[in-house]
């Protein structure tokens, strides 16, 4: 794979829910004023109405850690149940290699010209341990440097395929059994709302994403531990603190357009496959809990909502 294609796959993991470290963690301690919101507790959701087989969602996150990559009892007992797997995108090598170019500057375009030589030398020392160049560096649009340090390093050079292991392996044993497997949005969707980013907008994420790159193990820790306890809404008060202090864009962007959006947009594309019932949907946490969050939004379409793990 090539460091495009890398980088890629890293972003798109960014996109679908925050990477995760392999330290061991304490007891979790909810985010100050974190206030209780619907469907906020729960990684498993039993999905029914009348006369339709029953429907699962389970909230995910895409890692490399064991912890999470172990799937519970009861969660792979309604994925082998399902005839029907839906997912936020599908992984393939063939989407991934055509949507690199959303990546990159036009030609003739540098991203140290954008940013100044001091973001862009930063930048350059923060890459390092990603294996980048400062001439690939270079190419990569605003908002895409910034996402991409946005998240730990890969371990090595075959690292990157293991982020999202959870999500390929579900993915290839819906295929190998059979199942249909849909996903609710392209590539080319979730990023858009990245390249439509106004200029100065993106310059504020990538300066956030410089300012707090030291701080990014310990952030990364805590949202595991948010993840393992089943405290989905902690993980959503927790990214609406980070944005407290952001521009009324940037938080506009992060919330609305990546988030809230986003969620009716899946629940409308996942509606028909639930009316026929019998289908396990794989999708982010951060998309579960609150009162625009999935679970609420099917909750509003008529159908029961029932916790199971």
């Amino acid at each position: 794979m090539t460091m495009l294609s890398r980088l890629f796959l890293c972003l798109i993991l960014l996109i679908l829910s925050q990477g995760l470290s392999l330290q061991g963690l304490a007891k979790p301690l909810p985010p100050e004023n974190c206030t209780d919101r619907p469907f906020d507790e729960g990684r498993l959701w039993k999905v029914s109405r009348d006369n339709v087989p029953p429907s699962y969602i389970f909230g995910t996150m895409h890692s490399k850690d064991p912890r999470i990559l172990h799937i519970p009892g009861v969660v792979m007992q309604v994925f082998i149940a399902s005839t029907t797997a839906i997912f936020e995108t599908s992984l393939k090598d063939d989407e991934i290699a055509q949507n690199q170019r959303l990546l990159l500057l036009s030609p003739g375009k540098s991203l140290q010209k954008l940013v100044g030589d001091k973001r862009f030398e930063q930048l350059t020392r923060l890459v390092e341990p990603y294996g980048m160049a400062p001439t690939t560096l270079d190419r990569l649009k605003i908002w895409a440097a910034a996402t991409i340090i946005s998240q730990p390093p890969p371990e090595g050079t075959n690292d990157t395929h293991s982020l999202t292991l959870l999500d390929k392996e579900l993915e290839k044993s819906a295929l190998q059994s059979g199942k249909r497997v849909i996903a609710l949005e392209s590539y080319k969707e979730q990023l858009d709302i990245f390249d439509t980013m106004p200029k100065a907008v993106q310059l504020e994420f990538l300066d956030q994403a410089i300012a707090e790159h030291s701080e990014l193990n310990e952030e990364l820790e805590k949202m595991t531990s948010y993840y393992l306890s089943g405290n989905t809404g902690w993980i959503a008060c927790d990214l609406e603190e980070t944005l407290e202090g952001a521009s009324a864009a940037l938080n506009d962007i992060m919330t609305n357009d990546l988030i809230y959006t986003r969620n009716h947009h899946m629940v409308e594309r996942m509606l028909p496959e639930l009316a026929r019932g019998n289908v396990f949907v794989g999708i982010g946490a951060l998309h579960l809990p609150g009162e625009e969050g999935v679970l609420s939004l099917l909750k509003e379409k008529g159908y029961s909502i029932e916790r199971k793990y």
